[in-house]
């Protein structure tokens, strides 16, 4: 019998990245019919799935409530990757106070939820950066300096984000990021599969945007034992909490003294990066076959 998968996608982006004719014909290979679906599309029929990859609904930062309820909705009828559970917790970067919980190195943060918390705005001595808890891609994303204009332009920045009821964080902009870029480690099934260089997204004076996403310059690279140990780590506590993934990637900055430590744990919606690799695009569909197989 026939097996069928869509990938759920954006009304802006439909068909997703440059990987995913990759994709579609490593699935193919395997007999599986792939398509995309646009989430909010009131026509789109996901009854008759065998599975639902929720991996390109960048859009879902918009409708955040929205889009979990869709989660919900068609994981009644069909197998959804990752989890809704999964996707649930992943949406506020919150979840970054649950990693340095358990102990994973985590970028320094300080969480803005109402406007008794400004004061963290009084204390960066360098650059940092300001965010909604949920956003993505550089979404309403803003880099500051310490000079006194800059603070009140962030206060500001952070307040619209309060009235309008979202939460914001508080992070450093650590300089090594400009010479050692992130790096984003891609797990597959759980497994690390490959890692790629992101060139720098926040030059000095970047403001908050409003797009789904900014471009990058992306590099294939060889990750380290260490950045490999770090993202293993937060991975495995998100797993233990939420049970197995089906995709992640996880990305790594570097501290002031060197130590790679997670910025952001991709659950939700990341690129995978899979045109880089010629073996990303077949195991990731024999990942995708296995999860099908169990039902």
């Amino acid at each position: 019998m026939a097996r069928r998968v869509a990938v759920a996608a954006s009304a802006e982006f439909p068909e997703l990245r440059p990987d995913w004719p990759l994709l579609r014909q490593a699935l193919a290979e395997r007999g599986i019919t792939a398509t995309t679906q646009v989430w909010t599309d009131p026509h789109a029929d996901w009854d008759d799935l065998d599975l639902v990859v929720a991996n390109g609904a960048w859009d879902n930062i918009h409708q955040p409530e929205a889009f979990l309820a869709w989660a919900e909705r068609v994981a009644a009828s069909t197998s959804v990757v990752n989890s809704p559970a999964t996707l649930r917790w992943n949406m506020d970067k919150r979840y970054l106070a649950a990693l340095d919980r358990a102990g994973v190195p985590t970028v320094p943060t300080r969480w803005v939820e109402d406007v008794h918390d400004l004061d963290v705005l009084v204390a960066p001595a360098e650059d940092f950066v300001v965010k909604p808890t949920v956003s993505g891609g550089g979404y309403l994303t803003a880099r500051y300096g310490p000079e006194p204009a800059e603070r009140d332009e962030a206060r500001a920045h952070v307040t619209r984000l309060l009235e309008a009821g979202v939460a914001a964080m508080v992070q450093p902009y650590l300089s090594d990021i400009d010479v050692e870029a992130e790096r984003g480690l891609v797990f597959l099934g759980g497994r690390f599969s490959h890692a790629i260089r992101k060139g720098p997204l926040l030059p000095p004076g970047t403001r908050a945007g409003p797009g789904l996403y900014n471009d990058q310059v992306i590099t294939p690279i060889e990750s380290t034992a260490t950045q490999r140990e770090v993202a293993a780590h937060a991975l495995d506590v998100a797993e233990r909490l939420l049970g197995p993934s089906t995709y992640a990637r996880v990305d790594l900055v570097p501290l002031d003294d060197g130590r790679p430590a997670v910025l952001e744990l991709e659950l939700l919606d990341p690129a995978l990066f899979i045109e880089y690799y010629p073996g990303a695009a077949p195991r990731f569909a024999e990942v995708l076959d296995q999860v099908i197989a169990r039902g």
